[in-house]
């Protein structure tokens, strides 16, 4: 692993989320995939949250630049509590 890679997983700090979920399309090689969770923004990066359930909560999911050739985050909905 590159020293840039183990940079950035180095940096990455564990969240703790509420109940306060959103949902949120992104897109990889322009296929369109819908997840249910929380999305962070830092710096020029994108980071994904999935809700995984009662008992397993929400989970580091992805993340990825926010001029990514691959990836795109296409939309944010909150959802009401």
């Amino acid at each position: 692993m590159s020293t840039k890679q183990s940079d950035y997983y180095t940096k990455h700090e564990s969240k703790v989320f509420s109940d306060h979920r959103q949902i949120i399309t992104y897109s990889f090689n322009d296929k369109e995939k819908t997840i249910i969770g929380a999305m962070e923004e830092k710096d020029n990066l994108i980071f994904l949250y999935e809700y995984r359930g009662k008992y397993v909560g929400t989970e580091f999911f992805i993340s990825f630049h926010k001029n990514s050739i691959s990836y795109k985050l296409l939309k944010v909905d909150e959802i009401a509590a």
